[in-house]
């Protein structure tokens, strides 16, 4: 499903927000910190203080069920991952570097764009005990990215 420009672009200096839906189906979502490609792609594992998103984790409990979009602020491209079995899992302290790496990649990429870094680093500031991670199969891909081809399925959108 995910060709290797899409897996770099994931983990790249992009912007990600995870949602879910509640049992009730209101939504509910937050920034993550970072993406980790797992098994070449076949899953994908997000991170996310528990702090600020205590109901999305819930909800992910819950149904399983996420929407996870990559967006880089530079170009608008943006993609969607969706999947049904999410799950919550501790935090794993080898994955801080992964964390940093993106975290440092972001600001590389809205600084340019106006954004005053302390503001940033200030948003993704973060302790590594208030981090968990969210790991799903993607089951669908979408192009999300403005334009004629917004919604098509990735892969069908280039």
């Amino acid at each position: 499903m995910l060709d290797n420009d899409s897996i770099a672009f994931l983990q790249s200096g992009v912007s990600i927000s995870l949602a879910s839906c509640s049992p009730g189906g209101m939504p509910v979502m937050s920034r993550c910190l970072g993406c980790k490609i797992i098994d070449g792609g076949r899953q994908i594992a997000v991170f996310i203080k528990p702090s600020q998103a205590a109901e999305l984790l819930d909800a992910i409990r819950c149904t399983g069920r996420v929407a996870n979009v990559f967006s880089l602020p530079s170009t608008n491209r943006t993609l969607q991952l969706k999947g049904i079995d999410a799950r919550v899992t501790p935090f794993d302290p080898a994955d801080l570097a992964v964390v940093e790496a993106h975290v440092a990649d972001f600001i590389a990429e809205v600084v340019p764009l106006g954004l005053p870094e302390a503001v940033v680093r200030t948003v993704f500031s973060l302790v590594p005990e208030d981090l968990a991670t969210v790991i799903y199969t993607p089951s669908a891909a979408f192009s999300q990215t403005p334009g004629p081809k917004a919604g098509e399925a990735l892969g069908a959108a280039r």
